[in-house]
């Protein structure tokens, strides 16, 4: 459901948003001589450290208190997201795939309307200048969310959130990639796997390259890709019933969601839980959400 999908599985709107988050990397972090080098040398740098060095290192996450780790700052993880969501709006209008509110004022009302609730639940409507695009799309069944306060809409997801609370699910989700600082842990995940390929093709060849590589993508970057789906399952719950929506409407969402996602791979092969691993995980999580569902003005868990 969000930008971190394998861009082979997720098609071309999956390759856009990768391909904009590159491009804002490079346009944000890397022209900057300065974090370039303080990347590197922190990515390498990490590579030699014991695992229990890496945790003292790490960023807290909110809500969920899980440790993470962070080679950019907050603000520059924001002015990322911020970048990459202008390019892709300019590709989208290029493209002529930008649904204008004049063009669908009730699809503008309901996102507009259920993503403000999540967002002042989440405790961060000032901490951003919140922005959302509804993408025409319908064969995307998809929405994304990017640091910086960045929503993507794509118009396919609609029939299936079919109702504010469903909606409500998936906004709850995605701001909770945003308060989790997502952007940033998975791009500092990228560079810690590609300074270790470096390391490893400086010094034995290219097998070896291929090797960490390897191992990168399976043994680390999809499970923590998996943790951080969760994640945001887990806050996004707990936001939409502090909103105001019935958080048992989620598991309807992802039931709706499994209808039609057609063949799955294994789930240690994939960036995302299954729904039905999602739905069980949703199930364990409700006697918590309905607390909050019922007492919205409870404190969040971990909350700075």
């Amino acid at each position: 459901m969000c930008w971190r999908c394998d861009p082979r599985a997720a098609g071309e709107d999956g390759l856009a948003i990768e391909t904009a988050i590159q491009r804002s990397a490079q346009k944000v972090l890397w022209d900057d001589r300065l974090t370039r080098r303080r990347i590197l040398q922190a990515g390498v740098g990490l590579l030699s450290f014991s695992a229990t060095q890496i945790l003292q290192a790490c960023a807290t996450t909110p809500v969920t208190g899980r440790s993470q780790l962070q080679l950019i700052s907050e603000e520059e993880e924001a002015k990322l997201g911020v970048t990459a969501f202008a390019q892709m709006r300019d590709e989208e209008v290029k493209k002529g795939r930008l649904l204008t509110e004049r063009e669908d004022p009730a699809a503008h009302a309901m996102v507009r309307r259920i993503s403000e609730r999540v967002i002042a639940a989440s405790g961060l409507a000032n901490a951003y200048k919140w922005d959302y695009m509804i993408l025409n799309a319908p064969d995307t069944v998809n929405a994304a969310a990017i640091a910086g306060g960045r929503i993507i809409v794509y118009s396919g997801i609609l029939p299936v959130a079919k109702t504010d609370a469903g909606l409500a699910t998936i906004m709850g989700h995605e701001v909770g990639h945003v308060m989790a600082h997502h952007t940033a842990e998975r791009y500092s995940q990228d560079q810690l796997v590609n300074a270790g390929a470096a390391l490893a093709g400086a010094s034995a060849g290219n097998l070896a390259t291929l090797a960490v590589l390897g191992l990168g993508q399976v043994g680390f970057l999809l499970p923590y890709s998996r943790a951080q789906e969760s994640e945001a399952d887990y806050i996004g719950v707990l936001l939409m019933a502090k909103a105001g929506y019935d958080p048992r409407e989620s598991v309807g969402l992802w039931q709706r969601m499994s209808q039609g996602g057609g063949s799955r791979g294994p789930e240690y092969l994939s960036t995302h839980p299954n729904p039905e691993t999602r739905i069980t995980q949703l199930q364990g999580w409700m006697p918590q959400a309905m607390q909050y569902y019922q007492n919205p003005n409870l404190p969040l868990p971990n909350a700075r």
